[in-house]
């Protein structure tokens, strides 16, 4: 070996050192760089589960007011139901009803004999029935059903359908 070769040793050694840290520190760099990726992705899917589970939870009360919200509904109309029910059968319903319904006949005898001062008006109809109109029998009378009568099908019920929407009171029988 040679004396300037000697001299170039420590300071080849020196390289190789510098060399070896920088590639150690480079190696160390990636480690750790890789084990924050892991870190990453593993928080990412723990916020990501955390989040369906949220997700989920806030179904389940959804769910569970909707039922709640369902059965305090059933309840009310359960009660609001019965409570008309006792209202209807009181004596303070029925009177407030006959009151009513005495002032709107009166009302309307009034109107019938202010617009109509020449014809009588019976009241009295089990005694003395009003005339049938033209067309109109007892028999018709009898077999007449009320809105409790099944639909008519066919052309006909169309027809009546037809005439019962052009005007109101149009189509109905009299009686």
């Amino acid at each position: 070996m040679k004396l300037s070769e000697i001299e170039e040793l420590p300071k080849k050694l020196l390289w190789e050192q510098a060399g070896r840290a920088f590639w150690l520190q480079a190696s160390r760099a990636v480690i750790a760089t890789e084990w924050a990726k892991m870190a990453y992705e593993d928080g990412h899917s723990k916020v990501s589960e955390a989040g369906k589970e949220a997700e989920a939870a806030s179904d389940a009360v959804r769910v569970a007011l909707e039922e709640t919200e369902r059965s305090r509904a059933a309840a009310t109309e359960a009660a609001v139901r019965e409570a008309i029910s006792k209202y209807r059968s009181s004596e303070e319903f029925t009177a407030l009803l006959d009151n009513k319904v005495g002032s709107e006949m009166a009302d309307l005898v009034y109107l019938f004999k202010r617009f109509n001062p020449g014809q009588k008006l019976n009241l009295n109809f089990g005694t003395d029935p009003p005339p049938l109109p033209e067309g109109v029998t007892e028999e018709m009378i009898e077999d007449y059903e009320g809105e409790d009568a099944p639909p008519v099908s066919g052309p006909e019920g169309e027809a009546e359908d037809e005439c019962r929407n052009a005007a109101p009171g149009a189509g109905e029988p009299s009686s």
